[in-house]
């Protein structure tokens, strides 16, 4: 008799999933979230498994007793392979080959019985060698198990566990689990030091003697560790805790500025990726599992240069702690503060997203509590826009969540309009508390699909026409707005700060909304994203412009030199493409990071994305939207929860304020400016993962040594 495991580890895959989902609170009415406690992972991250995928076969079995039990993941008495039959022989065929060194086998413990069993590994499933031999074992079974060490590691395509004898006579073998490892079963809660790289199954387990993180930064930095604790034993509640950091002379980084998160698993495109950065205050580590666990570090401005130690603590159930010991240099160049960031960061905000998620009626006293912190999370990245909308729809049906109006406008029966700024004033005034701004960017008057909306002053309803730009009702629908908004705007000393924003138009839309604004609102200036050069728009004066990256050439780079002469900015973008370098779920650490590189290397002013906490429907479970990539309509979570993505890609825009410092100084060294020359999209774009993070860290290493210089 034989099973696939794989058949069954899909079963308990969807069971798993199921479970989630329906435990969720995020899943249909997202109202009462407990975010310190809700499980919302579609699985616990667990180890690499050489038994994933085996073909289990046994010598025979006692009814319903079958050999699935032997690799459920579960260790219960009475769910066990039975065989009445001695000899009792179970037999594992690998997916594949695997170098292994030890095995742990759990026996029927539901009373005291001895069983006697060796274990066979072969290379080819025809000739065997025996790896361990108990067959004088003389210790009852347990709930613990025995770790069977091999006398050295083997090359195995399959396994054979042999039951020769057991103290209750005619009961024959039973085998609750089984489990094998490359590595080894030490008991204890167990880990090490990681990169700043994805964690997954296959990379967890490490070199143990690397447990202590050390890093360089400058002040008024936010810099980050990693690190991974796993365990063969569960191990519940684990706690994280960070001590201060401490000189030599006694200078101080407080604890509060070191702050360590679990990282926790979302699907990606229906795999689980680690990318949710959580402050929960405990979580459990499962029989075979790993928990990666993210520090970051905010050096105050003020701290004195030099060397600090301190200590990260993971702490289980019962007192079980593993310790890291921390190596923060300080050094004593110093980062602006983020609203002094020359960096142009335009990631576009939508908080009826978060109202839906949270349950609150957009733009209530409840709503704003909820977007507070994730307003000024983003502000602290330096953000420069704030996204308003003045139409319904600007971006038709490609959200989970539809945007809306800011401005309602009335057409009365005399034809005159009428326009409520109520929600506008008091959202631009809370965008601007935050931090967010100067730049008001005002979507839009060239809308996908050329739908807008007004209310029917006569009758109450809604009138949504179809108004192309260029055309004479364009015109006469946008024209009274424009004028009127204006007065408005220089009222409330915002006109010169506010642009109407455009999103991949072509010319003659282009032209004709710029026209229009020029002719009704002449102070208001105009943004757009386009997959052309500005050069294309002949013309047109683009205020703010942002170029898809794929689109980047010599030529467009030297277009954004001429119009930063000009005063006028000029960026880059990604958003569902390309597929690297990007910031979706599943992107590799390093691409976040380049991104801001990149804009530093070619001379642009910054960095435009579509979406920040445009969410999907349960963004903690799922984080898929659409036909795109996972992670492509948003980099915030629900909490607010960081994302390790989002994290490193304002890691890259301080790197590239620190190359700006550097360049104004005139402290650009040479081993710097030649890593700065390799930043160029096509050939990252085709660069595998490691070499992409090759480059990154050279640039990292050169900024560190021409600011310790």
């Amino acid at each position: 008799m034989q099973i696939t495991r794989n058949a069954d580890r899909a079963a308990r895959w969807m069971a798993a999933v199921m479970c989630a989902a329906a435990a969720l609170p995020g899943r249909g009415e997202p109202t009462g979230l407990n975010w310190r406690m809700d499980t919302y992972e579609p699985v616990p991250p667990r180890l690499a498994d050489p038994l994933d995928g085996a073909t289990l076969t046994v010598s025979g079995q006692w009814s319903d007793r079958g050999p699935h039990f032997v690799t459920d993941g579960k260790v219960e008495a009475n769910n066990h392979w039975a065989c009445e039959q001695l000899p009792a022989v179970l037999t594992v065929a690998l997916r594949e080959p695997a170098t292994l060194q030890a095995a742990r086998i759990w026996f029927y413990f539901g009373e005291p019985r001895v069983y006697a069993f060796f274990i066979e590994a072969s290379t080819d499933g025809k000739t065997w060698t025996r790896v361990a031999d108990w067959t004088r074992n003389d210790r009852p079974a347990t709930a613990e198990g025995f770790v069977v060490p091999f006398a050295q590691p083997v090359e195995a395509r399959a396994l054979r566990v042999t039951i020769t004898d057991s103290s209750v006579r005619g009961a024959g073998g039973h085998i609750v689990e089984f489990q094998v490892t490359p590595t080894d079963f030490a008991p204890g809660l167990r880990g090490r030091c990681a990169p700043l790289d994805r964690i997954t199954a296959t990379n967890a387990e490490g070199d143990e003697t690397q447990r202590c993180w050390r890093a360089a930064a400058w002040r008024n930095e936010r810099v980050h560790g990693q690190f991974v604790v796993w365990s063969s034993d569960p191990v519940p509640q684990l706690r994280l805790n960070c001590s201060a950091l401490r000189s030599e002379r006694g200078a101080e980084i407080p604890a509060a500025a070191a702050v360590p998160r679990f990282v926790r698993y979302v699907l990606a495109d229906k795999q689980p990726v680690g990318d949710i950065l959580d402050t929960a205050e405990r979580l459990d580590l499962q029989a075979g599992g790993f928990r990666p666990v993210w520090l970051t570090v905010t050096v105050p401005p003020r701290a004195k240069p030099g060397l600090y130690r301190g200590t990260l603590t993971v702490t289980g159930e019962g007192g079980r702690a593993l310790a890291f010991p921390l190596e923060l240099t300080v050094l004593a160049a110093r980062l602006p503060d983020p609203e002094e960031w020359a960096f142009f960061l335009d990631l576009w905000q939508h908080p009826w997203a978060v109202a839906r998620y949270h349950g609150v009626k957009p733009f209530s006293p409840e709503h704003y509590r909820v977007l507070e912190p994730i307003y000024r999370e983003l502000a602290g990245a330096g953000q420069k826009a704030l996204t308003v909308t003045i139409t319904d729809l600007p971006w038709n049906h490609q959200n989970f969540d539809a945007y809306h109006t800011m401005i309602p406008r009335v057409k009365h029966p005399d034809g005159t309009w009428s326009f409520d700024y109520a929600l506008f004033d008091t959202y631009v005034a809370f965008g601007r508390r935050c931090g967010i701004g100067p730049q008001i960017h005002c979507y839009t008057m060239a809308t996908w699909g050329n739908r807008v909306s007004y209310t029917d002053g006569a009758t109450g309803d809604t009138v949504r026409p179809v108004l192309k730009p260029g055309t004479p009702e364009h015109e006469a629908y946008w024209g009274p707005f424009l004028k009127d908004f204006q007065r408005h705007l220089a009222r409330k000393g915002w006109a010169d700060d506010t642009y109407i924003a455009m999103d991949e138009r072509g010319a003659d839309d282009t032209r004709a909304t710029a026209d229009c604004v020029k002719k009704y609102a002449p102070r208001l200036k105009v943004a757009m994203p386009g997959n052309h050069p500005p050069s294309h728009f002949k013309g047109i004066d683009l205020a703010n412009y942002c170029q898809f990256i794929s689109h980047v050439d010599p030529a467009f780079l030297q277009e954004a030199a001429q119009r930063r002469a000009q005063g006028k900015t000029t960026t880059f973008y990604v958003c569902c493409g390309p597929r690297r370098p990007n910031t979706f779920t599943a992107s590799p650490a390093a691409e976040p990071v380049w991104l801001g590189l990149y804009a530093a290397a070619n001379g642009l002013d910054g960095f435009l994305r579509w979406a920040f906490v445009n969410w999907p429907r349960d963004p903690l479970y799922d984080a898929s939207f659409g036909p795109w990539p996972a992670g492509d309509t948003f980099l915030l979570y629900p909490g607010p929860r960081a994302s390790v993505r989002w994290e490193l890609l304002r890691d890259g825009i301080e790197e590239a304020e620190k190359i700006r410092a550097l360049r104004a100084k005139g402290d650009l060294d040479s081993d710097l400016r030649d890593a700065l020359t390799e930043f160029d999209f096509k050939r990252a774009e085709k660069m595998d993962d490691a070499t992409l993070a090759t480059w990154v860290q050279r640039v990292r290493i050169a900024i560190e040594a021409a600011t310790a210089e």
